[in-house]
């Protein structure tokens, strides 16, 4: 649906010369980026603060101009057209009164010739509906984070780009929020969201892309960027009676909590290659197993893998930290 070939944008930095005190050289941004969205797909942008994470959304809706590369919007040939095939939500939009989220919804309705049934329509999917008279200045974050998702709604966009989403959401909001999205993306739609809540996004994404430094480092499907990296492959296993009297070599083993009825639990970290069939065969034929399952590896630790990071340092939140809606 959407096509990036060696994209390139970067801010211009001031870098006064004596005879030229306007003159700016190339600064951060986004360099070299190679992206394909596909349609029903829900893909997580992540990566440490100042990634270029919002910069590649800004990119990807026409907001910014390339300055290098190609980018390709399926069945879209102008600026005018993307705009219709692409929703783009902010990270955060400045709603301050005098005025109404139905007053603001009707505004943008006219500006881009959409029936006022839509907007309204559109406010009661996103939860306003009993608020959308009341004044702006009476919003809570969460609402006003509501009143922007439904805005970029508006036209019912194909891919719809989503910066920092989540923020101000309380828990039940987040939740009508990832099922509102996965029906997006039962539709056909293509959705990308960027977010610091690393938790929420492991809940919501298919695929996810990792930045840094303006690049993409690693994409794909959380195990598949987990095999690239070369982390270890985990497999968890319980049982009754007696353990398992040996795991063989080249696995690292490590005891877990035992769960009601289980005798004993560990955690195997596979230090070369996959938990093949018969490699989890070999863990012994007379034991009695509750638990035999692979773990893939958490979100954060693919991260602080791909960039070198701990992810204290790289500004991530791992769980959801969200005040409630007033």
């Amino acid at each position: 649906m959407l096509e990036l070939k060696s994209a390139t944008f970067r801010y211009p930095v001031r870098r006064p010369r004596r005879f030229r005190p306007w003159a700016t050289i190339p600064g951060p941004g986004i360099r070299d980026v190679n992206l394909n969205l596909t349609s029903g797909t829900i893909l997580g942008l992540v990566g440490p603060n100042g990634a270029g994470k919002s910069t590649l959304l800004q990119v990807m809706s026409n907001l910014l101009p390339l300055e290098d590369g190609e980018l390709n919007v399926e069945g879209a040939s102008t600026l005018e057209s993307c705009k219709e095939i692409i929703g783009y939500m902010p990270e955060r939009v400045t709603w301050n009164g005098p005025g109404t989220a139905q007053q603001e919804i009707e505004r943008l309705c006219t500006m881009r010739n959409i029936d006022f049934t839509k907007g309204h329509d559109l406010l009661d999917l996103v939860g306003l509906g009993t608020r959308s008279r009341d004044d702006l200045s009476t919003f809570s974050q969460g609402m006003k984070q509501r009143l922007s998702l439904a805005t970029a709604l508006l036209g019912d966009p194909k891919i719809l780009l989503l910066d920092e989403p989540l923020n101000g959401l309380d828990p039940v909001a987040q939740g009508a929020f990832r099922t509102l999205l996965r029906q997006l993306s039962d539709r056909g739609s293509s959705v990308v969201i960027s977010s610091h809540t690393l938790s929420d996004l492991e809940r919501i994404a298919d695929e996810f892309v990792l930045m840094h430094h303006g690049r993409i480092v690693a994409n794909g499907p959380l195990n598949e960027i987990e095999r690239d990296l070369g982390l270890l492959a985990t497999l968890e296993i319980a049982g009754l009676g007696n353990p398992p009297t040996s795991f063989g070599e080249g696995i690292e083993v490590q005891d877990i909590p035992l769960e009601d009825d289980e005798d004993w639990a560990y955690r195997l970290h596979l230090e070369d290659g996959e938990w093949t069939t018969q490699r989890r065969s070999e863990l012994g034929s007379e034991a009695t197993f509750t638990r035999l399952k692979q773990v893939p590896a958490s979100l954060e630790t693919v991260i602080s893998a791909a960039t070198g990071l701990e992810i204290e340092d790289a500004g991530f939140a791992i769980l959801s930290e969200v005040e409630p809606d007033e």
